[in-house]
């Protein structure tokens, strides 16, 4: 089992430094998130997949939180855009009510960073957003120190650009279902997931870190809670200890406390709001 501290999130103060960008075609909805956020960020608003791609082009933009159901051009049109331009380090969450399984997947292998189903509360929101700002700045310090270091021999003349990020989208969807298949084991070996990649343990770690800005353990306890989150929204288990049970993480005041403190509420009491939603 992972040490309590290698869930802990830090805390980045909100300034109006970071920039937000809000795409939303419910315009009562995109005015609430607006006047939630103006106060804590710089906020750019859109309605639609071409006004947020027109901002992109003329803003810098440190975070974006897209709807995922609009007309014409959708959320995953955007994220896959946004990615295609090779903007990895900009940060993106959705909000949707969707919670098939399939389509959350498809999200994140498309490189979302997060998302939060419809209805939410404010807490919520607000906690997601300072978590996705404590790993991206993780992210930066990676790719800032590899800027000194140089480009890998994978980067140096072997591949093209396109041909880089076609390879690191294969790897970490196969990073994604070895570790799913392995997050009901409580003692996941490092050593066992860099074996199943066939890669050494030295070149999984560091692969790992410079494509995702994590840890392995951090990697898999991220993943541990997003399975915890998809199994609590679609109400699949009847009680939150066998949740914990299902991610790996048994002891149900480490699985509770580790849960919080990413998305701002117990599991019970995400799971109750649910349901009364």
């Amino acid at each position: 089992m992972l040490m309590n501290n290698e869930f802990l999130v830090e805390h980045i103060a909100p300034g109006r430094q970071f920039q937000i960008l809000i795409v939303e075609d419910d315009e009562e909805l995109l005015d609430y998130l607006g006047l939630l956020l103006q106060d804590l960020y710089t906020v750019y608003s859109a309605s639609n997949v071409a006004q947020a791609l027109k901002t992109l082009d003329n803003q810098r933009i440190d975070m974006i939180i897209s709807d995922l159901n609009m007309p014409v051009l959708n959320g995953f049109d955007l994220l896959n855009e946004v990615r295609q331009r090779h903007q990895n380090l900009v940060p993106f969450l959705f909000l949707t009510a969707i919670t098939e399984k399939t389509e959350l997947m498809k999200a994140l292998l498309l490189g979302v960073d997060a998302y939060l189903t419809k209805p939410f509360e404010n807490d919520e929101l607000l906690v997601r957003i300072n978590n996705m700002f404590v790993n991206i700045n993780k992210r930066k310090e990676i790719y800032a120190k590899k800027s000194h270091l140089g480009i890998s021999k994978l980067q140096d003349g072997f591949l093209k650009e396109d041909e880089i990020y076609s390879f690191k989208l294969r790897w970490l969807k196969q990073l994604e279902e070895i570790t799913n298949s392995e997050l009901s084991n409580n003692n996941i070996r490092i050593s066992d997931l860099a074996f199943k990649l066939a890669v050494s343990e030295r070149t999984f770690r560091n692969r790992v870190k410079e494509y995702t800005g994590f840890s392995p353990n951090e990697y898999i306890m991220q993943a541990r809670m997003n399975k915890a989150l998809y199994l609590l929204e679609n109400k699949i288990y009847m009680s939150v200890s066998e949740v914990g049970i299902a991610v790996g993480l048994g002891h149900k005041g480490y699985f509770s406390k580790a849960f919080k403190m990413r998305y701002g509420k117990l599991p019970s009491e995400y799971r109750s709001s649910k349901i009364e939603s």
